[in-house]
């Protein structure tokens, strides 16, 4: 299964006061919809799935929203058996809820890091940071250089 379209259909973002203190920041995705898609490739079928990614920022600080939808390319026959159980079960199999979880995490922690950004948020998704720690190896080289001050005969 090949994801052939990403496409978000809604952005909310709101700041609803300064923050203070320590700002716990919950993520989630929801999958609400699986339907056919109509994307005229002849005897392939496509699979439309629509996400809702939100971030809230605890003590009712601030909260982002992205709706969306993927396309997926998969065969016909599949595409109508996955279409089938989500409209029984609510639920998609574990391979395909992968890789478009997968993907629905890519593009949507690049756009709420973004929003983020433009609002004056704190950034919803983990950033690196760089951390300078010697070794005590290191410590012991830097401290423990000697230099030999004899004249040499």
């Amino acid at each position: 299964m090949n994801i052939v379209g990403f496409h978000f259909t809604k952005i909310n973002a709101e700041r609803k006061r300064t923050a203070v203190g320590t700002i716990n920041i919950n993520n989630n995705i929801a999958l609400k919809e699986v339907s056919e898609a109509k994307i005229g490739v002849g005897e392939r079928g496509a699979i439309r799935v629509s996400f809702l990614f939100t971030s809230k920022y605890g003590a009712d600080f601030a909260s982002l929203a992205l709706e969306g939808d993927v396309v997926v390319l998969a065969d016909a026959a599949k595409a109508k058996t996955i279409v089938d159980n989500w409209t029984k079960s609510k639920a998609i199999d574990q391979q395909l809820a992968q890789v478009v979880m997968s993907h629905i995490l890519d593009r949507c922690n690049i756009q709420a890091l973004l929003v983020a950004r433009d609002l004056g948020l704190p950034s919803p998704v983990p950033l690196p940071k760089v951390n300078f720690q010697q070794t005590n190896k290191a410590k012991e080289d830097v401290t423990t250089t000697k230099v030999d001050a004899k004249k040499k005969k």
